[in-house]
């Protein structure tokens, strides 16, 4: 009963997380038509692709516990998709071929993890790749938050960069953490582990952008 409570708690919860990655789209699109080129270049195509290789590690754990977990499942996919339109808009900005690389293996992994519903449940070994997969995403996850972090600080500038994004996000990852606790610790651990680097590293990436918020006050003034 626990477990479904929390569980659609942390579901319910996860959509502000949806509701931020679309605010950064809007924030985005807002910057296009101001032709405020600049202002794109604070967001970090490190951190966004870290994060939607995050959801994506989720999603696919969701995918491989048995009983198939529709509260981790779905609401990944929704973010993966948002989080996708973001890395594309990137793209269009920059036109880099990294930007290309990364907007390529993000659709073909989407492409793949939803095919991959069809032939579950994963036998152990991919349970076990599943798990792996989290960790090396709690890694990944680390350095783009980082990276993102001394963008910030390099450019002195929070840019188009979103306020409600990393908020939204920080409720979803306590949410996901409590959710977490509900399930056996020798299957939950890796969630346990790479949603608490992301409230660590989310939150101060969030406390940076206020930070220079409040520096650029006086100078509206």
């Amino acid at each position: 009963m626990l477990y479904h409570v929390l569980g659609f708690a942390s579901a319910a919860l996860f959509l502000l997380t949806w509701l931020g990655l679309w605010s950064q789209i809007k924030a985005m699109a807002r910057s296009q038509v101001v032709v405020d080129n600049d202002a794109n270049h604070s967001l970090s195509l490190n951190q966004f692709g870290s994060s939607y290789f995050a959801f994506f590690s989720i999603f696919l754990f969701g995918i491989s516990v048995e009983p198939f977990n529709h509260y981790l499942v779905w609401t990944r996919f929704g973010a993966l998709i948002l989080t996708l339109i973001i890395i594309w808009k990137i793209w269009e900005h920059r036109r880099t071929r990294l930007c290309a690389a990364v907007t390529a293996l993000a659709l073909f992994a989407l492409i793949g993890g939803t095919l991959s519903i069809a032939f579950r449940p994963f036998p152990a070994l991919a349970q076990l790749g599943a798990n792996t997969l989290m960790l090396a995403v709690t890694v990944v996850l680390f350095q783009g938050s980082l990276h993102q972090w001394l963008v910030l600080q390099r450019r002195q500038k929070v840019g188009s960069l979103s306020f409600s994004l990393f908020k939204n996000i920080l409720i979803k990852d306590v949410s996901t953490l409590l959710f977490g606790l509900t399930m056996p610790l020798s299957q939950s651990w890796p969630l346990l582990i790479l949603n608490g680097t992301s409230v660590v590293m989310r939150g101060s990436i969030l406390l940076k952008m206020y930070k220079l918020k409040r520096q650029a006050l006086p100078l509206s003034g």
